[in-house]
């Protein structure tokens, strides 16, 4: 299925859910950790775009460990602003060992960071709640939170919501819906959002079959680095009988 979040720019994302879109998967440091293999792929990202870079990032890597061994911390004792409780809860999800008790810490942060406005939070809270990790798998709060994230600006949250539109997860199935997600994702600069617009019309499915215009959102989505847009634009190109766009 189609990913849910970015090639999942950065450290985080959605990939296809067994059960979801084409999609991505990681944490949004800015790609949905295991990044969903882009729609496919895509979920499993976590997206932290740092404007202070990763310099920060590797020093709330370090401090994880010591993080860990506090008594349940709370989310606002560890940051005071939604972009801050994002990373730490990217430091959190992938820090070496990082157990139930950290992907839940993880989840309780970018819930914290989501509800101070930071668009990256929402997105990784929406994997987080999409892929089970951290909280109970829930597809009509991943919506919510793919929502936020969208209408706050960040791109792969719009596709990661299009991905749920798709494949009909917490909501019932809604190609216009998908069709529309995914297009203001790849106009607001996501390679994946473009490789799984572009599925639609390689497929005909919401959309009037177009490989003309398929090719040029893969070639799109390649540019922008995704594999996956990489991929599908291969197979369009050389016309195979037997093709399988993801």
């Amino acid at each position: 299925m189609r990913q849910s979040t970015s090639d999942r720019a950065g450290v985080g994302g959605i990939v296809p859910m067994e059960a979801a879109a084409h999609g991505p998967g990681g944490w949004s440091n800015t790609e949905p950790s295991p990044a969903w293999k882009e729609a496919k792929t895509a979920s499993e990202r976590w997206t932290i775009m740092l404007g202070a870079g990763m310099g920060v990032l590797g020093c709330l890597a370090l401090g994880a460990a010591a993080w860990r061994s506090l008594a349940g911390p709370s989310p606002e004792s560890l940051c005071a602003t939604g972009e801050s409780c994002n990373a730490v809860g990217v430091s959190h999800a992938q820090a070496a060992g990082a157990g139930e008790d950290d992907l839940a810490l993880a989840a309780r942060l970018f819930r914290r960071g989501c509800e101070l406005g930071h668009a990256p939070a929402c997105n990784n809270l929406g994997l987080a709640y999409e892929s089970g990790s951290g909280a109970q798998r829930d597809y009509p709060n991943a919506m919510t939170a793919f929502e936020r994230a969208c209408s706050g600006g960040f791109a792969e949250g719009c596709s990661n919501q299009g991905a749920l539109f798709e494949h009909g997860l917490g909501v019932p199935v809604n190609l216009g819906d998908a069709q529309r997600a995914y297009n203001q994702a790849c106009r607001r600069g996501s390679a994946l959002g473009c490789s799984n617009l572009g599925v639609l019309y390689a497929q005909g499915r919401g959309v009037p079959a177009d490989e003309k215009m398929a090719s040029q959102l893969f070639s799109e989505a390649c540019r922008g680095g995704s594999e996956v847009g990489c991929d599908n634009l291969f197979q369009i190109q050389n016309q195979s009988s037997n093709r399988v766009f993801r």
